[in-house]
């Protein structure tokens, strides 16, 4: 059997089945590929291109009603996307962040260029255009990472190393605090627990807590072993509610993956691994995530052309093998690049609010968003 339609008989046989697996699934195709996909409000997303060889392009774009409705609107006219804004820049974008209560955006790409602030321009204006730009100290061989959060005054945290991260006023572009900590390692992960309270994670698994106000970690651990380089991690942060507080997940370019207390950050409260398909495909498109509206599940990309839905619920401190609760394969089956190669999952996002609505964007261009259906539960033990 050829390997043209052994490829067309998987098709066939994934796009029956996914009658069953999915409540919806669409299917769009961008401009370009994006490494970002960042939630305007609850209606609209932004992507940018991140080709090193031409001018990219920065949109807004509005989704679907169907797809942001909270009531089943019946039938909908609009079924694609809609271009509400755009701009263009002359860098490859990697990490684009939204300022919240605000029009204002920041983007950071490869380590010899400066964050850019972007205003998304009124509705009656159709552009986005930049209005500043902040110096970067990117390290080499990777670039700014950038976390927001709500303040009187919009500011941005940003820095690529350990001994390099700042947080800087939007509307001045002056320094506001260093955050004192020492060493080189590389960032993966900056990401905000309060307004006060900052947490990051090092490419080689060194964790920390900072507080903005004061120099210094205020607590640190590690989730990665000594002298295996070779392995990447990166974080994500479930915001704390009421009485209980925030959890890290983390996940590894090997596939291991722990959750931790930010108070405790050197014991892990729960520990999985599960069977790679494939080692990351690198480091900058490896990607973790907590769904906002479902509760104990995260959800990782970064290994090829799919993503896996992990319910932690049942997990405990031991390192034992897990399977994927769900796994969306549509990327590697539906699509092809250029090149022939089967599509990489360059970037995925959970809906605001919908339980099981996540975006996914790969390098063939293609964006889909997609609601798996409520299948009978088990606790993701590898059988």
């Amino acid at each position: 059997m050829s390997i043209l339609s052994m490829e067309s008989e998987e098709y066939e046989e994934w796009m029956l089945e996914s009658i069953r697996l999915y409540k919806d699934l669409h299917d769009f195709e961008l401009q370009g590929p994006t490494r970002v996909v960042e939630w305007i409000g609850d209606k609209s997303i932004c992507v940018a291109g991140y080709d090193s060889a031409k001018r990219n392009e920065i949109l807004q774009l509005l989704i679907p009603q169907k797809l942001h409705a909270k009531e089943n609107p019946g039938l909908c006219p609009e079924r694609d996307l809609k271009v509400e804004h755009g701009g263009f820049i002359d860098e490859p974008v990697y990490s684009l962040k939204h300022i919240p209560q605000s029009s204002l955006i920041v983007t950071s790409g490869p380590a010899s260029c400066p964050l850019w602030v972007w205003q998304i321009g009124p509705e009656d204006r159709d552009v986005i255009q930049p209005i500043s730009t902040i110096p970067s100290e990117a390290g080499k061989g990777t670039w700014t990472r950038i976390a927001t959060t709500t303040s009187a005054s919009p500011q941005i945290l940003h820095g690529s190393q350990a001994d390099s991260i700042r947080l800087t006023d939007i509307k001045s572009t002056k320094q506001i605090h260093t955050l004192g900590v020492s060493g080189s390692d590389g960032v993966s992960t900056l990401c905000f627990l309060d307004s006060r309270t900052v947490f990051v994670c090092c490419m080689n698994g060194r964790q920390f807590i900072a507080d903005i106000r004061m120099p210094g970690a205020a607590s640190e651990g590690s989730v990665g072993e000594e002298g295996l380089s070779c392995v990447t991690w990166c974080s994500a942060v479930h915001p704390s509610k009421e009485d209980v507080c925030s959890t890290v997940a983390s996940v590894s370019s090997e596939g291991h993956m722990c959750l931790t207390d930010p108070r405790n950050l050197s014991v892990p409260l729960k520990c999985a691994t599960w069977c790679t398909p494939i080692p990351a495909a690198s480091e900058q498109l490896l990607s973790i995530c907590w769904a906002p509206a479902l509760s104990d599940c995260i959800s990782v990309s970064g290994f090829g052309g799919s993503v896996q839905i992990f319910d932690t619920k049942r997990w405990d401190s031991a390192m034992k093998e897990r399977e994927a609760v769900f796994i969306h394969k549509g990327h590697s089956v539906m699509g092809t690049c250029e090149d022939g190669r089967e599509p990489t999952v360059t970037a995925h996002a959970w809906h605001p609010w919908k339980e099981r609505t996540v975006l996914s964007a790969a390098s063939d261009g293609s964006l889909h968003v997609w609601n798996w259906s409520d299948l009978p539960e088990h606790d993701g033990t590898e059988l």
